[in-house]
């Protein structure tokens, strides 16, 4: 079987996008922020890997990996993740630290009798797996969880005591 792909570059990406778009009659999208660019590069790398996942000799996995969604923000008390896990159970999830990068695991359990002849399956099932590194200001002994309504929301509050992140060693 000869697949080819190609990879398209930002710009080559939203010039194709708005020609597709002007062809529909909708209005053409091209960001005009760099973090748009960022949204748009990240769409384009989890469009390569859904294609390179396709390829022959990953038939043989059983569970698919996916990535969860995230937010991540600060307060001025804390900082905040939080992971969109549809369809998982709290029995299901991992939360774990190491280093200062947390690390969050779950499964979604699909729940699909026989004899299912799906019209449209869009919700990911399987494995997801998300790092997200913590910023050394954040209390570590200190941290929260709480999983509702399929929204595991971590908090880190911010550590009371100044540390100093950067120091110099002195060489013999």
């Amino acid at each position: 079987m000869n697949r080819s792909f190609k990879l398209r570059s930002g710009p080559q990406i939203a010039s194709q996008q708005a020609l597709r778009a002007t062809q529909r009659g909708d209005m053409a999208v091209i960001p005009k922020e760099p973090l748009e660019w960022l949204g748009l590069f990240r769409q384009q790398m989890d469009e390569i890997f859904r294609y390179l996942s396709t390829l022959e000799g990953r038939e043989g996995f059983t569970e698919k990996e996916s990535s969860p969604l995230v937010d991540i923000y600060e307060t001025a008390n804390s900082f905040v993740v939080e992971v969109e896990l549809p369809g998982c159970e709290a029995k299901d999830i991992t939360l774990s630290i190491c280093c200062s990068t947390l690390v969050v695991e779950a499964v979604a359990r699909d729940e699909i009798g026989p004899g299912v002849n799906f019209i449209c399956l869009e919700r990911a099932t399987g494995r997801f797996c998300r790092a997200v590194e913590i910023p050394p200001a954040a209390d570590l002994d200190g941290v929260r969880a709480r999983y509702r309504r399929g929204l595991l929301t971590v908090e880190f509050p911010w550590s009371k005591t100044s540390k100093t992140h950067i120091r110099e060693i002195t060489i013999e």
